[in-house]
């Protein structure tokens, strides 16, 4: 099965292709560079909206040059801001070759009160949580979670987890598309 992601990020497609091994046996993955339509600091909304445009884009991709790929995934770091606090999340958004879809997100975590919406509007939260932890290379290499978890989840099992949650339609269609 080929799974196309919306991104060249090392990390997002090993994640999918981790995230895809938990359900599928034999998967080849390829990440391709698109536009996410969204700011690059994406809140609220936005992210998902960010997750989404990815995955269609990489599916026009697909079918212009008629690739091959079964799955379309989009992953969009961002912030949510719920009661009054800001939360990081990555948001996952699958599309099959069916145009049956699936929204997910990885763990949803508070950031630390020093991180303002103006701050996160100005630098976006990978510089602002850089200055804060006064090491760029750490909080870029690990991830916000990395940073704050002390290394003991990383951005790669964040995200492994947010494609595993957005596989759950998929391997449960009956359920979630019972008229395909």
């Amino acid at each position: 099965m080929k799974v196309l992601v919306g991104s060249e990020n090392p990390v997002k497609i090993q994640s999918v292709r981790d995230g895809f091994l938990t359900f599928f046996e034999h998967v080849e993955v390829e990440g391709i560079h698109v536009d996410t339509g969204v700011a690059e600091q994406p809140m609220n909304d936005e992210t998902f909206e960010g997750a989404k445009n990815r995955a269609e884009n990489i599916k026009r991709i697909n079918d212009q040059q008629n690739l091959g790929a079964t799955f379309f995934v989009g992953i969009e770091g961002g912030v949510l801001q719920l009661q009054d606090r800001w939360f990081s999340v990555n948001v996952v958004y699958i599309l099959d070759h069916h145009t049956r879809d699936s929204f997910a997100t990885t763990g949803l975590y508070e950031l630390p009160g020093a991180i303002s919406e103006d701050l996160l509007i100005e630098k976006g939260l990978g510089r602002a949580m850089g200055e804060l932890a006064n090491d760029t290379y750490a909080a870029r290499e690990h991830g916000t979670a990395g940073f704050l978890t002390r290394g003991k989840i990383d951005r790669f099992q964040n995200q492994v987890q947010g494609i595993t949650l957005a596989l759950i339609p998929f391997v449960n269609d009956t359920l979630y598309f019972p008229a395909s």
